[in-house]
């Protein structure tokens, strides 16, 4: 299949992506033999293939056009383009993947044997399952850098300091005079880097055994008892080009960390096969998965059904796939953009030099700005990297990279899910069907996508509070002769000069350091379910389904970057010390839902109650009516609440601190929004109940804010059908067809990045809705006509 690319501007920067081709192959064969009427074998072995190419239109451009050196020219033809500018613009193109470049050929091998045996009141089943997967693949959106402009460095609000930053500039004005951000992300992707990844051959074994008996202790009562283990084998690469983080070895490359210079730096990268992971593999074999599964129907009388289940399942490896190859620090090298090392007071690079500095004194403007690397592109000389791989010296070139994203071989923490419900089943007079449930669950160890470990202790930000309450100069803030000098090839970390705070962190000699699939976190759901079905004597059946459930965690999804539509984002986490307090709402949390379906067929025509005797011309005309539908409530999801002001002093200083929330005022009514629609939607909740965070701290409002939901559904489909016999063969079926038929608008998320700005808590739209959700169509009225035979 070939997908066409979406190239709004011409300009051959594609919206979300270029063109795509895919295909995939399938071969499976099952055999099953019986070896007696009660022991049945059966084996299924099955291979696929799947290929996948995504390419941009702008490949192989040579990057000496913007007067970059030709070291910049590193990244093959099929992933070198422009690099890509990006404004924090709505439906900013820039802001999607239009440079991206995949290649993928993922192999799948299963064989999965089973031996069923029928013995008195047991059904027994033993079997096992092996699945080889084999994955060469490579990708990267910015291969040749993505640069973010946010306006701060052409700020109207004077001169900025780390306690009044930068605030009130023009994004394209930045853009303009070449000055972009430290690395971060505004959607879907990273600026502030160039990553250029290798092609991975990576390989993943996974082996399962399992038994279970349905035991029928009565007539009234049957148990199902079963035990599965799983040898889930990490990945590995043909190549063995994979790492990992030890924290308790000295780092070979960076000294300096314990304040004087020479000093020993504890943490670095390793590659697998050296002490202490002398096996191929990112990830230990773990052998302690045992998923038990427990489960029993009792027959309480003959109208009567209770059932009851609990079930361990763990959470496969390649779910987390921060641990693929292809992602590792070897196989995906960065190379740092450096805006600024204090904090945006000034410039370190432009678009074309780095090294950059601007004199300490009265006076100064742009043209005072000059820079050692004159004219050698944003990365320096050196240019943009290649991934090593295994060649060259490990540490140095994660140092290099400066925030690593490394597998936690040596503390993995494998997560799963326990799962249990209790349901009662009972048949109602008049044609009814009662379910009432409980289920829930409780995840342990979930894995986020990555992890930061190097954020500074909570002691230091506490005195930090201090310090600023007493007008007192704060410590970690303060720039210090750097002991760490020119013993690592960061831009920052090998500086002459350093705040202060950066030897406070865990890891001094890492700007961030982050443990891919690491189980950090946990999740608890509890809810009841309700169901009721009746099947009508004439023809038709009415399912009502209602939730009310609650689902509890401190993460949502190994894909933060792609929840940005109909559930509005997940809330981020702002103090990686202290997870527990990360606790909250889920961001898809569903409270309640309540689903109506039906299918009825009308009760007169031929052999119905009304006209019932109907033939010829009428018959036809009145006979084989029906309606159908399916009619939704559900409540909207949870809103996630943001500073979205200038970075507070404690972000600025780059101690592994971001995403701060802003201050919840105590005893304000959140939910006490604007009166009528218009003012509901200018004013969705109240938005005097925030206040900025504290600038060395964290603010209170929870992750997740479990009072203040968007818009829910309300939604009724509805068709009007007609079936008409035309003789014993042939049939015509008529159908009309409307979608939100009642054409109720499903507004969209109001604005949840809190900014004020002179006072006015609602400015940069806060709190106002100003469109409809995506997943929300107007009425759509449809036809349709099917001959049957």
């Amino acid at each position: 299949m070939l997908d066409l690319p979406t190239n709004p501007f011409n300009t051959g920067l594609c919206f979300d992506r270029c063109a795509e081709n895919y295909h995939s192959k399938l071969l499976a064969i099952d055999l099953n033999h019986s070896f007696s009427p009660n022991v049945i074998f059966d084996i299924n072995i099955a291979g696929s293939r799947f290929v996948y190419a995504r390419a941009p239109i702008l490949t192989g451009y040579d990057l000496t056009q913007l007067g970059w050196p030709a070291s910049y020219n590193t990244p093959p033809d099929v992933m070198r383009t422009p690099p890509t500018p990006a404004f924090p613009f709505p439906n900013d193109v820039g802001k999607s993947q239009g440079n991206s470049a995949i290649g993928d050929h993922n192999t799948q091998y299963n064989i999965t044997p089973a031996l069923t045996w029928i013995h008195g009141k047991h059904t027994i089943q033993v079997g096992g399952q092996y699945e080889l997967g084999l994955d060469n693949y490579y990708q990267t959106n910015i291969a040749s850098g993505a640069f973010a402009f946010s306006g701060s460095w052409t700020t109207s609000t004077g001169a900025p300091t780390l306690a009044n930053p930068a605030t009130g500039g023009f994004p394209f004005a930045d853009f303009l005079i070449g000055l972009s951000q430290n690395q971060g992300s505004f959607v879907n992707q990273t600026e502030g880097v160039a990553q250029v990844p290798a092609q991975t051959a990576g390989r993943q074994t996974y082996r399962a055994f399992y038994g279970n008996d349905t035991f029928r202790v009565s007539n009234k009562l049957t148990l199902n008892l079963g035990l599965r283990y799983e040898l889930q084998g990490g990945w590995s690469d043909r190549f063995n080009r994979l790492t990992y983080f030890d924290p308790t070895v000295v780092n070979r490359t960076v000294t300096g960390c314990g304040g004087t210079v020479g000093s020993p730096c504890l943490g670095d990268a390793l590659l697998v096969g050296i002490p202490p992971n002398s096996s191929r593999n990112n990830l230990p074999l773990d052998k302690k998965q045992f998923s038990p599964r427990l489960g029993f129907a009792y027959s309480l009388n003959p109208k009567t059904v209770i059932r009851g289940g609990y079930g361990v399942f763990w959470i496969p490896n390649y779910v987390s796939f921060g641990l693929n190859p292809d992602n590792d620090v070897v196989n995906l090298a960065t190379t740092p953009f450096t805006a600024t090392i204090n904090g945006g007071l000034t410039p370190l690079s432009t678009l074309n030099s780095t090294g950059c500095s601007l004199p300490n004194s009265a006076g100064n403007t742009f043209g005072s700005f000059t820079c050692a690397q004159l004219n050698q592109g944003p990365f320096g000389p050196g240019g943009i990297l290649p991934p090593p791989g295994r060649n060259g010296n490990t540490s140095a070139f994660v140092a290099a990279a400066g925030s690593p994203t490394l597998s936690p071989y040596l503390n993995p923490k494998p997560g799963y899910v326990q799962q249990f419900n209790l349901d009662i089943q009972r048949q109602l007079p008049a044609g009814f069907f009662l379910d009432i449930a409980y289920a829930g669950s409780h995840g342990v160890h979930l894995p986020q996508y990555s992890t930061h470990l190097n954020q500074i202790g909570e002691s230091y930000i506490a005195t930090a509070a201090a310090q600023a309450a007493a007008n007192q100069p704060v410590t970690i803030a303060q720039t210090i002769v750097n002991p760490m000098a020119g013993t690592s090839g960061n831009a920052t970390i090998g500086a002459a000069n350093i705040v202060a705070g950066q030897l406070n962190r865990p890891y001094p000699q890492y700007t961030d350091v982050n443990l891919a699939g690491f189980g950090c976190c946990g999740s608890t759901y509890n809810s009841l379910q309700v169901t009721a079905t009746r099947r009508f004597q004439g023809g038709g059946t009415l399912l009502v389904a209602y939730t009310n459930a609650k689902l509890l965690s401190n993460t949502d999804t190994l894909t933060s970057w792609l929840e940005n539509g109909s559930t509005g984002g997940v809330g981020q986490v702002q103090d990686w010390n202290n997870l527990n307090g990360e606790r909250s709402l889920s961001s898809q949390d569903v409270s309640q839902r309540l689903v109506i379906s039906y299918v009825l067929d009308l009760p007169f025509g031929r052999g119905k109650m009304f006209m019932g005797d109907a033939s010829g011309v009428t018959g036809k005309l009145v006979s084989g009516w029906g309606v159908d539908g399916v009619t939704t409530f559900q409540r909207g999801f949870p809103l996630k609440i943001a500073w979205g002001g200038a970075g507070t002093p404690l972000e600025l200083a780059n101690l592994g601190v971001s995403n701060v929330r802003p201050n919840v005022i105590s005893g304000c009514s959140k939910g006490s929004g604007g009166s009528g629609l218009n003012g509901r939607l200018n004013e969705w909740f109240n938005v005097n109940c925030f206040a900025a965070p504290p600038q060395w701290g964290f603010g209170t409002e929870s992750r997740v804010d479990a009072s203040l939901r968007a818009a829910g559904i309300n939604n009724f489909d509805f068709a009007v059908f007609k079936n008409t016999a035309i003789t014993e063969r042939f049939g015509l079926e008529f159908r009309t067809e409307f979608f939100n038929l009642f054409n109720h608008p499903r507004f969209g998320y109001p604005g949840t990045n809190f900014s004020p700005v002179a006072g006015d808590n609602s400015s940069n739209g806060f709190g106002q809705v100003t469109s409809t959700n995506p997943d929300s169509n107007p009425r759509l009225i449809q036809f349709a006509l099917k001959l049957v035979f």
